[in-house]
């Protein structure tokens, strides 16, 4: 695929930064320090051109995808719709012109919340505890400067905003909304408030009609039912599948027109958190590792210099870890794995990222969660895993996955590999398509809701995935 690059004799940056301004990222550990010999590719990663060039790009889909909605590409133009995916660990926006479905500008940012707590499970017991109005404050505050930020990167005001349409899971919409979040602590987690209907946003910048997407149980939020929509599942006619692989590790199962859903508690490793060197899957962030003799090869999140490891990345390097004899079936760390933990590379600071034992065993139970999840809700279907004919990831970390990783470590237990489908940020995907077509009802079918943490058959099959497959 060939691609011209705009440059002139004034030009200082180097022609991977020209290309990432375009949209598109190439997999490059020293971004254009030339520490790589600029042999990867045609040309020379320190290339800074002086003149218009045109290069032949790998015949692969390297658009940034998966956080935002970087597939479409930001055209010039005001935008009145905010879509706010509003999530434990990360939160994405999106400008959109309402009429056009134009995207203007997209801004990723992590969620202040995480001081009271990495997880949904530590943030009710913070509002529970009296911390309610700080954790409202806190995202409320956030939500307000990043969309200032947002509106300044696109040259125009706040005030052009007339709608915002917000997807978020049910304890998040409780904290921005300063609702109790009691009923969410204890059994049976009985949802009292009801899911806000449209209402209209006074500020100082003027009026904004607000509407958040209904939740579907106390754990499984308007995130996923903005998944529903932009994967278009309730259309479906088969059996298809939606996880949302972020810290709550939210699924949804449609089959023979019912929905069955359940959120696994994976924990915060998949977002980064809980890692030593972990972060959110934001620019910069580690999404991809392979052993070499000498040191890992890695790919980051929009080919940036690398700022930690995300939850992708954390998976990849625990598959390869598996595949190299760094550690067993039974998931025991062998003797080839260094006692300080494994280096990855420095830091843009010169700080080591490493992946130590107890970065291992916090991804461990998160993977074999998933699988559970998966085995539990087809079990309440009455249907075997391998007979879901379409598989849905949702989330940057599920848009990053090597599925060959994944069924190494047996994440996804026997669902047909050849049936997922990873599809980036379904939340702000679902939201578009929402703001877009306003008119077009939501309908969604009959739910059952599966609470895992009283399921037997859930812990069953938990223990049982703490081993990896032969």
């Amino acid at each position: 695929m060939f691609v011209t690059v705009k440059a002139d004799k004034h030009n200082s940056k180097p022609l991977l930064t020209l290309l990432e301004e375009m949209g598109y990222s190439l997999p490059c550990n020293c971004h254009g320090r030339h520490h790589c010999s600029g042999k990867r590719y045609s040309f020379d990663c320190a290339l800074i051109p002086k003149e218009p060039v045109t290069i032949d790009l790998p015949e692969t889909d390297t658009r940034l995808t998966g956080i935002a909605l970087e597939d479409r590409i930001p055209q010039p133009g005001s935008g009145d719709t905010l879509l706010i995916d509003l999530g434990t660990t990360t939160v994405a926006l999106a400008l959109i012109d309402g009429a056009s479905g134009a995207l203007r500008q997209t801004l990723v940012f992590a969620n202040p919340q995480t001081a009271s707590g990495a997880d949904v499970i530590s943030r009710i017991q913070a509002s529970c505890q009296g911390e309610g109005a700080a954790l409202r404050q806190s995202i409320v505050r956030a939500l307000t400067g990043q969309t200032e930020q947002l509106c300044r990167q696109n040259h125009q005001s706040v005030s052009d905003i007339h709608s915002c349409y917000i997807g978020g899971n049910t304890t998040m919409i409780h904290l921005l909304m300063g609702y109790d979040c009691t009923p969410l602590a204890t059994s049976p987690f009985t949802i009292q408030e009801v899911s806000p209907e449209p209402f209209s946003y006074e500020s100082s910048h003027g009026s904004c009609r607000v509407m958040i997407l209904p939740w579907l149980s106390a754990f499984v939020g308007g995130d996923i039912t903005a998944g529903l929509i932009a994967c278009h599942m309730t259309e479906n006619t088969s059996s298809a599948l939606l996880i949302d692989l972020g810290t709550n590790g939210e699924m949804a199962l449609l089959h023979q027109g019912f929905l069955y859903t359940a959120a696994t508690a994976a924990g915060p490793a998949f977002e980064g958190g809980c890692l030593s060197c972990g972060c959110p899957g934001i620019p910069g962030a580690i999404c991809h590792v392979r052993l070499k003799r000498i040191r890992p090869a890695l790919t980051t999140i929009g080919n940036k210099l690398p700022i930690g490891l995300c939850g992708s990345g954390a998976l990849s390097l625990c598959a390869e870890l598996l595949r190299h004899g760094y550690v067993d079936r039974e998931g025991i760390l062998t003797r080839h794995f260094p006692e300080k933990g494994l280096l990855l590379s420095p830091s843009a600071q010169g700080a080591p990222i490493l992946f130590t034992a107890e970065d291992f065993r916090n991804m461990q139970p998160a993977i074999a969660a998933i699988a559970a999840g998966i085995e539990t809700l087809s079990h309440t279907a009455g249907i075997q895993p391998e007979e879901i004919s379409d598989v849905f990831l949702g989330g940057g970390f599920g848009f990053y996955l090597d599925l060959a990783d994944c069924q190494t470590l047996g994440m996804f237990s026997s669902l047909d590999i050849s049936a997922i489908q990873p599809m980036g940020n379904t939340c702000l995907r679902g939201l578009y398509e929402y703001a877009v077509s306003p008119d077009k009802a939501l309908r969604l079918p009959p739910d059952t809701a599966v609470n895992l943490a009283d399921s037997a058959y859930f812990q069953e099959q938990f223990i049982h995935h703490m081993t990896y497959p032969a």
